[in-house]
């Protein structure tokens, strides 16, 4: 869970961090990169929980 927080979390500050730089707040791509992050994991973890 631990990871999954830190992804997210690198996800925001990599595009606030773009954003700083490009003065442009672009967060039309952040939104479905979150949801893909969280839905990667939990298919992963069913997957390893499967597997044992």
């Amino acid at each position: 869970m631990k990871n999954l927080l830190f992804a997210i979390l690198g996800a925001i500050v990599t595009c606030l961090v773009i954003s700083f730089f490009t003065n442009d707040l672009e967060i039309n791509y952040l939104a479905p990169l979150i949801i893909g992050i969280v839905i990667g994991y939990g298919i992963g973890k069913r997957e390893n929980s499967s597997t044992t």
